[in-house]
Order: C-alpha cells, then sequence, then structure tokens
C-alpha cells in the first residue's frame, strides 16, 4: 500500500468510530428495521477497512453518514440546545477562572486612596447631553462616572439613617404625610459633608435637593488566587481577605488593605512619626512604605500620601493598637488612607486562613489614571 493508501484508511477508521458512537448513543430509539440496515452497512465498512479496498471507501463513509443522519430522531430547536451547551460550558470555565485562578474585585471605599479609589463624587455640576439615555450607559461603561441629583419626592421627615445597606452610599429614609417610609441614597462622601444637615426629626419639603453631582464608581480589579500556593505573602502587596471570625467587623465581607506586617515581625505606629517601624527601624523597603512615609504622590494629578498615623479611638473602637507583635500565620493590614481606614489598628490582625491574594489589575474604569498593575 503507498502512503496516500494508508492515509485514506485512517481517515475512514477515524470517521467510523465517530459514527458508530453516534449509532450507539441513539440505537435503542432508532427504527429497528434502519438499526439494522446501518449495522450491516458498518460491517460492511470494517470489511473493506481490513482488505484494504480504498477504491470507494471514501464514498461508502460519506453514504454511512447520510444514512445515520436521516435515521436518527429529528430535534427541536436543535440551535437552541447547541447554544445552551456553549452557554453552559461558557459559564463553567468563567466560574471555574474566578474561584481559583483571578477573582473580580469592586473597591467600595477610600481606605486605600490615593493609590485605589472608592466610590467617590464631585459636588455640583450640571448635566450634559452625555447624562441622557442612552448616552449616560456609554458614558458610565467608558468612564465610569454618571451624573446624579437626589431630590425629595415628598415632603418627610428624617427617621432613619443607614451607612451599609449598599456599599459606597449612605441611605436616609423620609417619613412621608401618609406615614411611609420613602429611601433616598446618598453617596458616602456626600453625606459625610451634609451630616449637619442630615439630623433624625429634621424636616425636608418636596422638591429638595439633598444632593447633586458627579459619582464616580470605585476601582475595579482582578485578585490573584493562586500564587500564594507557591510562595508566602510578601511585605507591601495590597491584600484581599475575608472578615470571616474578625472580631468588630461585618462578618463574610471581603476588605483590601496592604500587607504591613508578616509573622514574626514586630510593627509599630508612632505619634510623632508618619513611617512604620519594623522590628525597632523605619519601615522603607520596598520602597513604597517610605513614599508614603514622605507624602508623594502615586500617579500625576493625584493627592499625596497622609502617611501613617496611629488610630483615634471612637465608636465601638474605644482601645486601639499601636504595636503589634506578630506570631505565626498573623499579618498586619493598614489601609494607604490611614485617616479614614477601618484596618488592623482598630481590630486586630488577619490570620492566614482569612487571606485571598494579592490585588494585581484595575481593569476598570477604563479612563482611570489608575488602570494597569496595582502598586
Amino acid at each position: 500500500m503507498t502512503l496516500r493508501d494508508l492515509w485514506v484508511v485512517y481517515k475512514a477508521r477515524k470517521a467510523t468510530k465517530a459514527l458508530r458512537n453516534t449509532f450507539r448513543l441513539y440505537a435503542d430509539v432508532l427504527d429497528p428495521e434502519a438499526r439494522n440496515a446501518l449495522e450491516t452497512r458498518f460491517i460492511d465498512i470494517d470489511q473493506a477497512i481490513r482488505c484494504a479496498e480504498i477504491e470507494d471507501l471514501p464514498q461508502v463513509v460519506k453514504t454511512l453518514e447520510s444514512e445515520l443522519n436521516a435515521a436518527l430522531p429529528k430535534q427541536r430547536y436543535a440551535w437552541a440546545a447547541e447554544w445552551f451547551d456553549i452557554l453552559v460550558s461558557a459559564l463553567a470555565v468563567a466560574f471555574c477562572f474566578r474561584a481559583y485562578y483571578y477573582q473580580p474585585f469592586k473597591i467600595p471605599t477610600g481606605s486605600m486612596m490615593p493609590t485605589l479609589y472608592g466610590i467617590h463624587v464631585e459636588d455640583g455640576g450640571t448635566p450634559s447631553a452625555w447624562d441622557a439615555q442612552p448616552l449616560r450607559f456609554i458614558k458610565w461603561c467608558v468612564t465610569g462616572s454618571t451624573y446624579e441629583e437626589v431630590r425629595v419626592k415628598q415632603s418627610g421627615v428624617l427617621v432613619r439613617i443607614y451607612g451599609d445597606l449598599v456599599p459606597g452610599y449612605t441611605s436616609l429614609f423620609l417619613r412621608n404625610r401618609l406615614s411611609n417610609l420613602d429611601r433616598y441614597d446618598l453617596p458616602d462622601a456626600a453625606a459625610q459633608k451634609l451630616r449637619a444637615e442630615l439630623v433624625p426629626g429634621k424636616m425636608f419639603n418636596a422638591g429638595h435637593i439633598l444632593w447633586r453631582g458627579t459619582v464616580k464608581s470605585g476601582d475595579f480589579l482582578f485578585v490573584n488566587r493562586w500564587i500564594w500556593n507557591f510562595r508566602h505573602p510578601r511585605l507591601g502587596e495590597t491584600i484581599v481577605f475575608s472578615t470571616r471570625s474578625l472580631k468588630g467587623l461585618p462578618d463574610n465581607q471581603h476588605y483590601i488593605k496592604r500587607l504591613c506586617g508578616r509573622p514574626g515581625d514586630t510593627i509599630e505606629i508612632k505619634d510623632n512619626d508618619t513611617h512604620l517601624y519594623l522590628n525597632g527601624a523605619p519601615l522603607k523597603y520596598p520602597k513604597l512604605f517610605d513614599e508614603i512615609a514622605q507624602h508623594d504622590y502615586p500617579w500625576k494629578g493625584s493627592p499625596a500620601y497622609p502617611g501613617y498615623r496611629p488610630a483615634t479611638p471612637g465608636g465601638p473602637y474605644t482601645t486601639t493598637i499601636s504595636t503589634f507583635n506578630l506570631g505565626p500565620g498573623r499579618y498586619v493590614a493598614l489601609g494607604d488612607n490611614s485617616p479614614n481606614s477601618l484596618d488592623s489598628r482598630y481590630w486586630g490582625t488577619v490570620p492566614a486562613r482569612n487571606l485571598l491574594g494579592p490585588a494585581t489589575f484595575v481593569h476598570w474604569p477604563f479612563t482611570s489614571p489608575r488602570w494597569g498593575f496595582i502598586r
């Protein structure tokens, strides 16, 4: 046999094997007469392959394929089943990728500013053509910013203020004349500026503008879920961890901070110095720690780093921590925006089992100056 003949026989064997698998899958639902005819056809092809009767072998295989397709039960909406299979497979791959490799994460607050931004606002301004649908959605997709105006719909009395119903927002509840509660959501930054006006019992008339301005979404990033299987967490990495079992924090949430202390370290925060102290010496390596302490700028046009500062007791945190003597499997997590960060200074250290991975890349908004790899 020539090389070409061998190739023809190989292709015929491969095609026949695939057709036989399909035949076996549907054999129990085929018409008996059609099933017997197909079984005979398979026997004939097997004999032709063994005897190397290759003259008409490709055509015989094509005839078998046509007869098998004609005998198979016709599926209704076969295209829908095919697309459903594709969708399920794509979702399975996506969930696997998210669970084991790179998990998306959103920055909800400003505790890591100016390295990373949570939801923040620019007061005032007027809406433009880009703030009307459908351009409003396109603007948000590209820039992550939208113009908002929070206006009182019905006159009412402010009775409740909640800060944890929606991440990054403060919810106000006004009781109207019908004794119903109307809810209004203000960005946390805007609510903080208006805290003197937001007094329970105060009356707000219909049409009153609680706040207007531009809301900018927090940075969206990827968390590397696999890298710590091959190495230990490194000092200075931006880390994401679970709040599970951490005293004083909401359970089963994810926080993002900078890793500032590892097992075996002694970390100290002093009143008169913006540096962290590692084992008695100012922490200047990685270089980022020195930049934070020296009030450097992480990107062009950003505000300066505030430096590391001791915690201010208040609220449920009547005692704070300035010195950490880290035992096995314990880590210190501090925010870059030290004056406005709820971090290890208040609730203690993070156990190794709570660590998810380092934050690696800001993937949205596309126009953000922080887009790219994270410092």
